[in-house]
């Protein structure tokens, strides 16, 4: 349990990166604190503001890092309406897949897949991922919680190998290809607007989501710092967010078609935009902050896995302070 400085922000100034690119990066939103499992959290915003002019600033208690919409039924290969797609609490979707050819085998959900990419980093080669979702009719493999984001961008011919199957892709195997997409943990499908409401493996703030959930349980450790006082203020930021194109890497050409998810039943849905916040999460939005004042958000509260959401075109100051406790 952490007391004090849980978290500081500063939008467009505080880095952030991620594997997928070398650059250091800076964006004007993120999740800047996620209360951990069976925690509580209570604490203060404060947002000060020495930018030289007034600055709007919203701020929004959420449970994901990426609201995807999904496109209208019509232009999805099958349902009536949103209400026909399935993507169940706590379970998990994927837009990474692997197109393939020369299958031996089968693959179930929960294997782990690995194959080798010498294109990356020597850390990186030894690639891991899980199995979604096999697709035996269309030698398609849906995959998640991939080590790289680049993995799939493999030169010559590659196999994959799974406890039972293996599946290979390359210059040999005609039509062959692997989608780099996204994948994490389903906190919410709203079925009636069609908005998967995901928790990105490829995050981290003062927890570290590839391990969301799994506190306690021997899994692995959420938090990146168990004294984290100040996790969120001198440890790494990591974020992908989902995009609405993906790249397939292919021996004859990449392309970029727009992103797919695939839900429970195997349907591949095309996605029409992809945000970060949606406006019943806002507690406060366009807030005005003059110059030279700080505006004080008091009476916070967190639940387990709620975060604390920032966003402002102005270098602002955001601090959270707070403490922690168990959640009864």
């Amino acid at each position: 349990m952490a007391n004090g400085q849980l978290a500081t922000w500063a939008p467009t100034v505080s880095p952030y990166s991620n594997l997928g690119t070398s650059s250091t990066l800076t964006r004007n939103d993120f999740n800047i604190y996620t209360a951990p499992g069976a925690t509580l959290m209570s604490g203060t915003l404060r947002i000060s503001n020495d930018t030289g002019s007034a600055a709007a600033v919203d701020v929004a208690i959420v449970e994901q890092t990426d609201c995807i919409q999904l496109d209208v039924p019509g232009n999805q290969p099958s349902g009536a309406d949103f209400g026909d797609y399935a993507f169940p609490e706590g379970q998990f979707t994927t837009s990474i897949a692997i197109e393939g050819a020369n299958v031996t085998g089968t693959f179930s959900p929960g294997e782990t897949v690995t194959w080798t990419n010498t294109g990356l980093d020597a850390a990186y080669q030894s690639v891991t991922s899980i199995v979604e979702r096999w697709d035996s009719g269309n030698s398609k493999l849906w995959l998640r919680n991939v080590s790289h984001p680049l993995a799939l961008d493999v030169a010559g011919d590659t196999t994959f190998t799974g406890p039972s199957g293996t599946i290979s892709a390359g210059p040999s195997y005609a039509g062959t290809g692997g989608y780099a997409g996204w994948s994490g943990q389903i906190k919410y499908y709203d079925s009636n607007l069609g908005v998967i409401y995901l928790n990105n493996y490829e995050f981290a703030n003062n927890l570290d989501y590839r391990y969301l959930g799994t506190l306690g349980n021997g899994v692995g450790q959420e938090e990146k710092n168990s004294n984290n006082c100040s996790v969120c203020v001198s440890q790494s930021r990591l974020w992908r967010p989902v995009a609405t194109t993906q790249t397939r890497y292919a021996a004859a050409g990449n392309t970029t078609p727009t992103t797919e998810f695939v839900d429970e039943n195997g349907v591949e849905l095309l996605v029409a935009s992809v945000g970060a916040v949606k406006e019943h999460q806002y507690i406060a939005k366009s807030r005005s902050v003059s110059d030279n004042e700080t505006l004080e958000l008091t009476g916070i509260v967190l639940g387990p896995y709620q975060s604390l959401y920032v966003s402002s075109a102005a270098a602002v100051s955001c601090s959270l302070v707070g403490f922690e406790e168990p959640a009864s």
